[in-house]
């Protein structure tokens, strides 16, 4: 009787599997064998003050760069670490990509001519926004009753 429920325990764990293979398989891909690509240029520099600079170029044309540097260094909360740099490469197709960037108290802030833009804001809307930034601010607004002040006694 136990040899029997073994055999059958092994039998529904390899149709499980069987089961799992064919609906979880995952597609095979032709196998590329990875191309050693140089870095034919490499410099880098740190400070203690924050401030860094990096910059490589690889056999197959990637180049990077960045400075960075700590604005408003030793003001407590006015103290940001800026950042601005580029890189370019071409791509799959043939296209030069370069982009450029900064990041700093602002968030970061990328340029390129493949990053999309949004459309421009239409002109009856930049006037529309002027019109009512130029209005006076209404200051009427309804004082709300305040809580009852209890002390911890009260509870």
């Amino acid at each position: 009787m136990k040899m029997y429920i073994t055999a059958t325990l092994v039998l529904m764990a390899s149709a499980m599997v069987a089961a799992a293979d064919q609906y979880h398989h995952a597609p095979e891909y032709d196998h590329v064998p990875a191309k050693h690509i140089p870095i034919v240029h490499s410099e880098s520099y740190s400070s203690h003050d924050g401030s860094y600079k990096f910059a490589y170029e690889s056999g197959n044309g990637i180049t990077a760069q960045e400075e960075g540097f700590v604005k408003n260094a030793g003001s407590k909360d006015h103290e940001v670490q800026v950042a601005h740099g580029s890189y370019s490469y071409t791509d799959p197709h043939g296209v030069p990509v370069s982009l450029s960037y900064v990041a700093d108290e602002n968030g970061f802030q990328v340029q390129g001519s493949h990053v999309p833009t949004p459309p421009p804001v239409p002109k009856e809307l930049v006037d529309a926004y002027a019109k009512a930034a130029s209005q006076p601010q209404s200051h009427d607004e309804q004082e709300y009753a305040q809580p009852a002040q209890h002390g911890y006694n009260a509870y």
